[in-house]
């Protein structure tokens, strides 16, 4: 690898607008002309899938087309996706997958009808907007036969060895895991407060974020049935308190 580039970190930070290409332990470099300066990539991944895939590590169950919206005004488009294993929105480019490491110089990110800001180096789905907006983070736990490797949940040396051998060798960015690979999803609401992330997961929660409004919350939830594990009753919720 040349000297005038530093090694990506595992979140695919880089310099100087270059795509940093990783295929089963082998490294090359290359020039990639879409927005330079803002997408890099850990894991430059082609993958050839004849058959339909449900895309169990993305959001969307296909790459989309999208928007990304600079902090600059400029905006730019793209097939994206959001990757719930490695926290990063990546994009597709001609059978090719990459993330966008330099979320901070990201305002907004559009897919379908569906919006997503960046905050503490992921990409959090915006679904009440308002001082305080309420927001989805998208995560999960990944297991392969025997070995459990919950990325962020466990400090065991095999765990985090197996969860850095997917992301390293591209596996966690393509349609298809690796076989042996699954993936359990995990949503997380909260509530966005003076800049602070508070959950926003339940009645008690949501009735810290809004003491002013306990009563109310309750109320509410009582004649609503409100199921705190769908969103949309939480949409509804937080509408409510608008």
């Amino acid at each position: 690898m040349p000297n005038t580039a530093r090694p990506l970190s595992p979140r695919g930070e880089g310099v100087g607008g270059e795509v940093f290409s990783k295929s089963q332990n082998n490294y090359s470099m290359i020039k990639h002309s879409l927005i330079a300066f803002l997408f890099f990539s850990s894991s430059l991944h082609a993958q050839n899938i004849n058959q339909p895939v449900k895309l169990v590590q993305y959001v969307f169950n296909e790459f989309s087309p999208g928007t990304v919206k600079l902090k600059s005004g400029e905006t730019y488009k793209q097939q994206l996706n959001y990757n719930i294993v490695t926290n990063e929105m990546v994009f597709e480019n001609n059978g090719k997958f990459a993330a966008i490491a330099n979320a901070e110089s990201v305002d907004t990110i559009y897919i379908s009808d569906r919006k997503f800001v960046p905050l503490n180096k992921k990409f959090y789905e915006v679904l009440v907007t308002g001082p305080m907006p309420l927001l989805e983070e998208f995560t999960a736990t990944v297991t392969e036969p025997g070995t459990s490797i919950g990325y962020g949940s466990t400090t065991e040396a095999g765990a985090a060895s197996s969860y850095q051998s997917l992301i390293r060798d591209g596996g966690a960015y393509g349609l298809k895991l690796p076989d042996g690979y699954t993936v359990v999803p995990k949503n997380d609401f909260f509530i966005l407060k003076e800049g602070n992330l508070e959950r926003a997961g339940s009645q008690k929660q949501l009735a810290k974020i809004f003491p002013d409004k306990k009563d109310q919350i309750k109320d509410f939830v009582e004649k609503n049935h409100t199921n705190f594990s769908k969103r949309e009753d939480i949409i509804a919720l937080v509408k409510e308190l608008e």
